[in-house]
């Protein structure tokens, strides 16, 4: 293993800041390849086995000249955590490795003492002692940010306790959400201990100074947003609505204005609320979920995102995570994330619930981090499952920030407690969707009393966090002697009561850039925060006051221009000319935002269908198009667009275009494919054989897992265990199980298939589904924890293999219910070969009327239309046939001279739009264009 000083490193870098002098021991760990980004190497032990000792490591994939390094360390030259640290300290200078001696030497003591509540959930050999909490200067000895930023504490007990979420008002005073009562403190009428307090900096040194409660005898309030004037918190079961009427900064109306948020477990409670680009409120809810009536709709889910409107007036659920969660955000163009606490802490949200068909269950998120393992700092961390990974992931905030590092620009964070970690992932698109690289960690601490609970980009540009600071902060399952340790006890909330809790500390702090000021900014549609633009909308939008520089900004593009546009919405000032505009915009971002900002009305669709958005080269914006697509009212036009959708190689090629295909196909009543007679025997489940299965199916087991084992698969009927006719079967697992029913089926190659089923559940952690064994084809999971029956499906092609094998799949824990199996063969509606003769009069009527088409919008013919595209007067005469043909069904292979508005043309395919016919008259009509 070879070690060379920074200096020696970068001696041609002449600007190359010097080594430093003391503190912890800062090494950078070069990875040119980026292979750790995606798995497991060896700088994960280095961090785990080092950092109690203060030796840090930062990742880079590129030289930099990132000040503060004492060595650097190369990936291919990186080996077991013992022999780093003897290379490491043998790189120190005689004076660098004094100076870390002292530096130790003089930190606060670490104090530890056996106790019989601290859990043993690894099953360690012994259990890990009790640490008392370290004072400030202590824990923030032991708290690791990257080499070039600095920790800054902004407040602590006793001044503030147990913070779990804040946000900042327009003039950058913190409103933080304190909740002593956490977990157990659970009062009826909601009158409980805890309190909205606003912490404020008033000399401008980056630390609060002066502190003021806004709204006290308050329980467990998990969040606040501001809206109307005033403050929207979460302290289920209610939203309440507080505002200060007089200036005093006290809240003088408190009024409810959602209940029905559950409450059964406090750490699986509604959380993270912020104020949306389209100036609603979003939020996230764990598995206590939300049975209520809002706006007169009876509503009911759990584990996953939603919006509100500020008023009250309205609640969506969005997007259906897989357990429970407690994160939501969205990035500079409005795309939605969250996470849940238990491996799978980032998810992205493609496609919203509400535009679901009823009974069809699709995929609306998805986990999108590579990495499932934290890369902790110390090996002192308890955790109940998930050993290693993400078992209390909270938050997916943004970074956006010109007072932070470059390389920081549109990563997203997210806490996790039981580590001690705030986790950085890289979030890059990746077709209509997204992907997450691992990016290391923005904060890591050995002090095992630091819990980030919550961060998020603040009005001065630097990244803040809420320190919940608890030894205990395990929630649930409550402790036993075989699993655990001790005989534990349940307590009110779901949380398992421990005497070493803490209800009185809590902290917030500052990750900013060395030598930044706490300037706070000021806010601003085109200001570099989320924080800055999102406050100057909502301020604009309450206020009724029109911005001067939309037009400005949505002329030059970029996350102001969206913002602007969303004001003019919510200001009712969004005219037909401005929209249409930012739906042709060269930029992506305002694209698919003024897709989403369109109604549903006939002039909406005119609009969309103008924009050429349904066949846009970005995918994230043709998801959109395609999302406000399941929006519109059917109609035959429609029908006949997304009916050929699914035939696109670009959309087939893509999982989250190929789901939304699926979508429209269901909510709008069209296919591209006509479905073939059953193949599987005894699909409905009706007849059972002497050993209690449905005769034609056998049982597959996977692995040997006690939940596997013991699983109980029976016929049921009646009380509603049925989708059809009189049975369906059930699985039942008391335990992790994989298990399932199969059957094999004769296949044709190179056909094209659809596997489809009824699904239910109850109590399941897991996941219930239908697959082919062998062609490794899955139709959507259902992973609902409670769920009524829904349809899941696939649609595939099958290129090689003889024959599937159909499993009736159930995994995880808990009740799955399964019916009406389905694998049928598709062909093409239109795959008969014919003739069509083109008629250049009905092409023209076509031309002019077509409501999906909408040729008239965009060309000019006559002194009549749109001159957005070229004028199409004697275009026979210009162009041949083959070139007409082409820009009919390839508008974006060659842009027409001097067409400069859009990066892409706002016309879609025609084939896709129009059926065989129409097609075929609108050719006619085109070629019959010529010059007199």
């Amino acid at each position: 293993m070879k070690f060379v000083s920074l200096l020696a490193l970068f001696l041609p870098l002449a600007a190359l800041a010097q080594s430093p002098v003391s503190g912890p021991v800062r090494v950078l760990y070069l990875d040119p390849s980026g292979a750790e980004r995606s798995k497991l190497g060896a700088l994960h032990e280095a961090m785990k086995e080092l950092g109690r000792d203060a030796i840090w490591f930062d990742y880079a994939t590129e030289a930099s000249s990132a000040p503060n390094y004492d060595c650097v360390l190369k990936a291919e030259e990186a080996g077991k955590p013992e022999a780093v640290r003897e290379q490491v300290l043998a790189a120190l200078s005689k004076e660098r490795r004094q100076s870390y001696e002292a530096f130790l030497a003089q930190r606060e003591p670490e104090k530890r003492e056996a106790h019989p509540m601290v859990a043993n959930y690894e099953k360690r050999p012994q259990p890990l002692t009790f640490q008392y909490p370290f004072d400030v200067k202590g824990s923030m000895e032991r708290t690791q940010v990257p080499a070039d930023l600095e920790l800054k504490l902004f407040a602590a007990e006793p001044d503030i306790r147990k913070p779990i979420a804040f946000a900042w008002d327009e003039r950058g005073r913190c409103w933080v959400c304190e909740t002593s009562d956490y977990p157990h403190g659970l009062v009826e009428d909601g009158k409980g201990n805890d309190s909205i307090k606003i912490c404020e900096d008033t000399d401008g040194d980056g630390r609060a100074d002066k502190f003021t409660v806004f709204a006290d005898k308050l329980n467990i309030p998990t969040a606040l947003v501001f809206a109307n004037g005033g403050v929207i918190v979460s302290q289920p079961p209610r939203f309440m609505f507080l505002k200060d009427t007089d200036g005093d900064d006290k809240a003088d109306i408190r009024q409810d204005i959602i209940t029905g948020y559950g409450i059964r477990d406090t750490h699986a409670q509604a959380s993270n609320l912020h104020y949306g680009l389209d100036n609603w409120i979003y939020g996230c809810v764990g598995y206590s979920g939300f049975e209520g009536q809002v706006g007169g709709k009876d509503l009911k889910f759990m584990m996953g995102t939603y919006r509100f409107k500020p008023d009250g007036s309205a609640l969506e659920f969005l997007h259906q995570f897989t357990n429970n969660a407690w994160g939501h955000s969205a990035n500079a163009a409005g795309d939605q994330f969250g996470g849940t606490a238990n491996g799978a802490p980032i998810f992205y949200g493609g496609l919203p619930q509400s535009i679901m068909p009823s009974g069809l269950r699709a995929m609306t998120a998805k986990k999108i981090n590579e990495v499932d393992t934290v890369h902790t700092i110390t090996p002192n961390y308890r955790q109940v499952d998930v050993f290693n990974g993400y078992t209390a992931a909270a938050g997916s905030a943004f970074i956006e920030s010109k007072s932070l590092p470059t390389r920081l620009q549109g990563i997203a964070m997210v806490c996790e407690p039981t580590m001690k970690v705030i986790t950085l992932m890289d979030v890059q698109p990746q077709g209509a969707g997204y992907t997450a690289k691992d990016s290391y960690n923005l904060v890591a601490s050995t002090d095992e009393w630091m819990s980030p609970v919550f961060a998020e980009v603040g009005p001065d540009g630097a990244v803040w966090f809420a320190d919940f600071q608890n030894f205990i902060i395990q929630h649930n399952p409550t402790p036993s002697v075989e699993r655990g340790g001790f005989k534990g006890e349940t307590g009110v909330g779901g949380a398992h009561k421990n005497d070493l809790r803490d209800h009185e500390r809590g902290r917030i702090y500052r990750v900013v850039a060395k030598g930044a000021s706490a300037k706070i900014s000021k806010p601003s549609l085109d200001g570099d925060t989320q924080w800055s633009r999102l406050t100057a909308q909502r301020l604009d939008v309450e206020k009724g006051r029109l911005p001067e520089n939309s037009a400005m900004l949505m002329k030059e593009g970029g996350p102001g221009a969206a913002h602007a546009l969303w004001t003019l919405q919510g200001l009712g000032k969004l005219d037909e000319a401005t929209h249409k505009a930012a739906l042709l915009s060269k930029d992506p971002i305002l694209r698919r935002n003024a897709i989403r900002a369109l109604g549903t009305d006939a002039k909406a669709a005119a609009l969309l269908f103008g924009s050429g958005t349904i066949s846009d080269a970005d995918l994230h914006t043709r998801l959109a198009a395609f999302v406000k697509l399941a929006e519109l009212p059917t109609t035959e036009e429609i029908k006949t667009l997304v009916s050929r959708l699914s035939s696109d190689p670009i959309v087939q090629g893509d999982e989250w275009l190929v789901e939304a295909a699926r979508v429209l196909s269901k909510k709008h009543g069209a296919s591209a494919f006509k479905e073939g007679p059953n193949l599987l025997t005894n699909a409905g489940l009706e007849d059972i054989g002497t050993d209690g299965l449905p005769v034609g199916w056998k049982r597959r087991d996977y692995g040997n897992k006690p939940g596997t084992v013991q699983a109980e698969w029976t016929s049921v009927g009646g009380d509603g265990k049925n989708h059809a006719g009189e049975k369906a079967v059930r699985c039942i697992t008391r335990d992790d199980g994989d298990t399932s029913l199969y059957q094999e089926v004769p296949l044709k190659r190179n056909t094209t298939y659809r596997l489809s089923g009824w699904v239910k559940t109850h109590a399941l952690k897991g996941k219930v589904s239908f697959n082919d064994h062998i062609g490794r084809h899955e139709t959507a999971k259902n992973t609902a924890r409670v769920s009524d029956w829904n349809e899941v499906d696939v649609v595939f092609t099958n290129k090689d293999k003889d024959k599937a094998s159909i499993n009736i799949l159930h995994v995880g824990k808990g009740d799955g219910y399964f019916d009406e199996v389905k694998l049928c063969e598709l062909t093409p509606l239109n795959d008969e070969k014919q003739t069509l003769l083109g008629d250049a009069k009905r092409g023209e009527d076509i031309f002019w009327k077509h409501p999906v088409a909408a040729c008239m919008t965009c060309h000019m013919l006559g002194g009549k239309g749109s001159p957005v595209g070229p004028a199409l007067d004697g275009i026979a005469s210009r162009k041949d046939e083959a070139y007409i043909l082409e820009s009919l069904v390839n508008p974006n292979a060659r842009l027409a001279e001097g067409y400069t508005a859009t990066p892409i043309s706002p016309m879609p395919p025609m084939n896709l739009i129009l059926k065989p016919q129409e097609f075929e008259d609108v050719k006619a009509f085109i070629l019959s264009l010529r010059a007199e």
